[in-house]
């Protein structure tokens, strides 16, 4: 796995953490005050999702790439 692999992984391990706070602290402040609060946590789960799933499918498709580059049968040995 290469350096900048390893940094992106760590990068959305890092945004997921941040959320999971951000949301321990807005599930504290519903409580404390149950009127009406616009929940932006809820709005940008759907893109921490998305990215979250972009990012795998990238790294998936670059670790298909490189193991079929590999497996190469005309390869000099």
């Amino acid at each position: 796995m290469s350096p900048k692999n390893k940094s992106i992984i760590l990068f959305i391990l890092f945004l997921w953490l941040v959320f999971v706070a951000w949301e321990i602290d807005v599930q504290s402040v519903v409580n404390t005050y149950p009127d009406s609060i616009v929940r932006l946590d809820l709005l940008l789960l759907p893109f921490l999702i998305i990215l979250t799933v972009y990012v795998i499918y990238l790294l998936i498709r670059k670790n298909d790439f490189d193991s079929a580059q590999d497996t190469d049968l005309h390869q000099d040995v």
